[in-house]
C-alpha cells in the first residue's frame, strides 16, 4: 500500500506542471505517477481510493462534500465512486 506522500500528482497540462499535486484543481485532468515495487510476475490489481480532501483531514472532507451537495451542478462529480482499480500485469525477465 502506497500513501499520497508515495506518490506525484501532476497536471496533464504542460503550463501546470510545477504545481503541487495538493494544490491542483479537482476538475483538471491529472497524472498520478509511482515507482512499481520489485514483484514477482503475475497480474495484479492497482485501486486508487479518491478521498475528499487532504490526505488524513476528515473534517475537510465533510464540509467540502457538503458544500457540493448544496450546489446541484456538482453533483455528478461529488456522487462518483472514490475509487478506481485497473490491472496490471508483472512480466517475467
Amino acid at each position: 500500500m502506497m500513501d499520497f506522500h508515495g506518490l506525484k500528482l501532476m497536471a496533464q497540462d504542460p503550463k501546470r506542471q510545477d504545481v503541487r499535486g495538493e494544490d491542483l484543481v479537482w476538475i483538471e485532468d491529472k497524472i498520478l505517477q509511482f515507482r512499481v515495487p520489485e514483484l514477482p510476475p503475475g497480474d495484479y490489481k492497482i485501486t486508487i481510493y479518491d478521498d475528499k480532501g487532504p490526505p488524513g483531514d476528515p473534517v475537510y472532507a465533510v464540509l467540502e462534500t457538503t458544500a457540493y451537495l448544496i450546489c446541484p451542478p456538482v453533483w455528478p462529480y461529488v456522487l462518483r465512486s472514490n475509487q478506481t482499480q485497473v490491472n496490471f500485469r508483472v512480466l517475467p525477465p
